[in-house]
């Protein structure tokens, strides 16, 4: 009858549980935890839309930059240098005398005259559909694009061109692209500080709360060094809650990014504004988006892993 006293007791480890996940430590209580997920969720999303507008904006720079490198266009005004409206026959005389030589330059890899139609339609938004074409002088413009092979100096057509009517100009678009280069790195630097600076605030925020929590659980903390535990097995407990907080807020942080993200691409493709940049994402950015509430959990583990250990050290 007294053998349930000999029977061999089941080994247990300290603050481990088989059936169901624990702390040794009361870390799931208070109003703390929801208030950290709540504010790493809203940094979440402040990231998320951060680098989807760096990763669009770089999508941007690039596809300009390749339009237009290596490209320049040539305007014949309808107009001479003192003012006399040129009839259409004139321009395109000058038209063709310029075609002729830019056929014979080194340089000039394609030539793309354009037509009246394409002119049209270009000068047409601001003009008005409904005017009447016919009886207005239209420029000649003709675009080109230059060899990779050999080195182009706008001196070498700038001055030829002018030989053939002073009023002819050469648009190399290096001024307007430069600046417009310079315009989206800026705003593409600002989006990167802008996501640095949610990461930094996600440390400070994880510091934070887990330095409150071992200050609220000081005795705790004291008692389980008695028991033999030691600061890895603690910081354990403290990186696994931090982990878990910080993953959670974090993922419900990128779906409302995620949502705002879609929100914003269907109302661009609703809107007919060709300056307005493409929202879409390729596969690699977009599984870059949805691996960062991951970034942001080992971010907080490490934070607290790191806080931990710190405190623990200083402590009698």
């Amino acid at each position: 009858m007294f053998s349930h006293f000999f029977k061999k007791s089941k080994p247990r480890s300290l603050g481990v549980s088989k059936t169901k996940r624990r702390y040794d430590l009361p870390l799931e209580k208070g109003a703390g935890g929801l208030f950290l997920k709540l504010l790493i969720g809203m940094m979440s999303i402040l990231a998320v839309l951060a680098l989807a507008a760096s990763f669009v904006l770089s999508a941007m720079t690039e596809r300009w930059t390749s339009g237009l490198e290596n490209r320049a266009s040539i305007e014949i005004p309808a107009q001479d240098q003192n003012g006399k409206l040129l009839s259409t026959t004139e321009v395109e005389a000058l038209v063709k005398e310029v075609e002729q030589f830019l056929k014979k330059h080194p340089a000039v890899l394609d030539i793309q005259v354009m037509s009246k139609e394409e002119i049209t339609s270009l000068v047409s938004p601001w003009l008005g559909e409904d005017m009447t074409y016919d009886q207005i002088p239209l420029p000649g413009l003709i675009s080109l694009r230059f060899r990779e092979d050999v080195i182009f100096k706008p001196e070498s057509l700038q001055v030829p061109l002018k030989n053939i009517a002073p009023q002819i100009r050469l648009d190399t678009h290096q001024a307007w692209l430069s600046q417009l280069l310079r315009f989206t790195g800026s705003l593409n630097f600002a989006a990167l500080i802008v996501t640095f600076t949610i990461g930094i605030t996600t440390i400070i925020a994880v510091a934070g709360a887990v330095q409150a929590r071992m200050a609220i659980y000081h005795e705790e903390l004291e008692l389980l060094h008695l028991m033999g535990a030691g600061d890895r097995y603690i910081s354990s407990q403290l990186q696994r809650y931090m982990f878990l907080t910080a993953f959670q807020g974090a993922i419900i942080g990128a779906l409302i990014g995620g949502i705002l993200l879609l929100l914003m691409g269907w109302i661009s493709g609703k809107m007919d504004i060709t300056l307005l940049p493409d929202f879409s994402l390729s596969a690699v950015q977009i599984i870059s988006l949805c691996a960062l509430p991951l970034l942001v959990g080992m971010l907080a583990m490490f934070t607290a892993r790191y806080t931990v250990i710190q405190t623990l050290s200083k402590m009698p």
